[in-house]
């Protein structure tokens, strides 16, 4: 089940971007060590259904119709961390390609 769209990691970008943007936040905590079966899991996880384990139900990071690297949020929370750092300029979408 797919029932919040990652969107190939704009739905998180997004968040991170408002939470960056708004001067009044000092810190960010991004932790999603638990939701392997919701797709989102930040460290290495399935990147498409073929590589999901035979039994079970899983939600592998292409369910939204977008292919990412199986590192993805990974990825994507280095380069929120360093847009937070000021290392990179604020930006509303996703500053590295797949």
């Amino acid at each position: 089940m797919n029932s919040i769209p990652r969107l190939g990691g704009r739905f998180m970008w997004h968040q991170a971007f408002n939470y960056i943007k708004n001067q009044n936040i000092s810190s960010i905590w991004m932790a999603q060590f638990d939701e392997v079966d919701e797709g989102t899991a930040i460290y290495k996880v399935a990147a498409t259904q073929q590589n999901v384990p035979a039994e079970g139900t899983w939600l592998s990071l292409d369910a939204d119709g977008i292919v990412v690297p199986n590192d993805w949020y990974l990825r994507l929370c280095g380069e929120a961390q360093k847009m937070f750092l000021g290392q990179i300029g604020l930006t509303d979408t996703i500053p590295i390609s797949t």
